[in-house]
């Protein structure tokens, strides 16, 4: 589902999260990028039902749009290394399957893609990568489908009063990149940019991408680590102009991170409310956000990392992490 709203700093909390979680829609993925739209998904019984309630809810200048029949595909670990990164993206791009979302965590990078090109995104992962569980695509597609009651136990054990998490992680003096791009098609050039960004040493710490209404444009958002601020700056430009020339991304510096790990939101409504809603009390402006594979990833505004701290830790059940560094050792 990819829902566009208007401008207002509580329509994520207020329009979608809470309507989620009083409902008891549990959100298996979540893309955000200020100012501009969201990606949600949800397990197919609940699609319909979400639409219809957020579409209900919306205001005049909001549209939501639901896609039907599509897939969350996963690779993890991937160590925020930009060159795995590009090659899961690469692969993407070679089957030629349309992108519905892009979001990503500090051990995985998780794409929305259409069902019925499953099958054909995962053969070419096959090409670029050795996994050890399954010894052919066929094995990894006969292992996708727990049993339906046991997913519903699973559901029903997260329900805590206080969401336990395991980490939370803060990471300052990030840069934040944004770029609009006319179609996925584009995303091939930005997989080579993150090769040589991985050639370079570098990390991605937080990946989103969100197609607009039907596709008809893509807005990229990435955040880097590496090196003293302004060399940093003039690098990423040169190595987007190289493989990009006809783009402009625009760059917010200095931001910061915060990680948490293990909140198990698609398992359990009412997770992304939660935060927001303390994100709002600590008056935390949200840049961007990506919730997939048990994690969630804010970007905020340098300045105000210690109030977000603090409101995560008095919110969720979690010890506080140190600081991670920004370069790969």
């Amino acid at each position: 589902m990819v829902a566009s709203f208007p401008q207002d700093e509580s329509r994520l909390a207020e329009r979608v999260c809470a309507p989620l979680a009083l409902n008891r829609i549990n959100l298996s993925f979540l893309a955000h990028v200020a100012g501009d739209r969201e990606v949600l998904c949800m397990a197919r019984p609940s699609g319909e039902a979400a639409f219809t309630l957020l579409r209900t809810r919306a205001e005049v200048e909001a549209a939501v749009h639901l896609q039907p029949g599509t897939d969350i595909l996963s690779i993890y670990p991937h160590d925020k290394r930009p060159e795995i990164i590009g090659n899961f993206i690469r692969s993407l791009a070679q089957a030629r399957v349309i992108i519905h979302g892009l979001a990503s965590s500090p051990s995985a990078i998780s794409a929305v893609l259409s069902s019925k090109r499953a099958k054909t995104a995962v053969r070419r992962l096959f090409e670029k990568f050795q996994f050890p569980a399954f010894a052919s695509p066929e094995d990894f597609m006969a292992a996708q489908s727990p049993p339906e009651e046991l997913v519903r136990k699973v559901v029903a054990t997260y329900q805590e009063k206080v969401i336990k998490v395991y980490w939370i992680v803060p990471q300052p003096d990030l840069d934040l990149w944004g770029m609009n791009v006319s179609s996925t098609d584009i995303l091939a050039g930005f997989a080579d940019a993150l090769q040589e960004l991985g050639d370079l040493g570098w990390q991605i710490p937080f990946l989103v991408a969100i197609p607009g209404l039907g596709n008809r444009e893509f807005l990229l958002s990435f955040s880097t680590a590496a090196g003293p601020r302004e060399e940093r700056g003039s690098e990423i430009r040169r190595i987007l102009k190289k493989y990009l020339p006809d783009l402009r991304p625009m760059r917010l510096t200095p931001v910061a991170g915060i990680f948490l790990h293990g909140p198990h939101f698609g398992d359990r409504y009412g997770i992304a409310q939660t935060l927001m809603e303390a994100l709002e009390r600590a008056h935390v402006s949200l840049l961007a956000l990506s919730c997939t594979i048990s994690s969630i990833s804010l970007i905020i505004r340098q300045h105000e990392l210690a109030a977000a701290q603090l409101v995560l830790t008095n919110t969720f059940a979690a010890p506080v992490a140190a600081p991670v560094v920004g370069s790969r050792t």
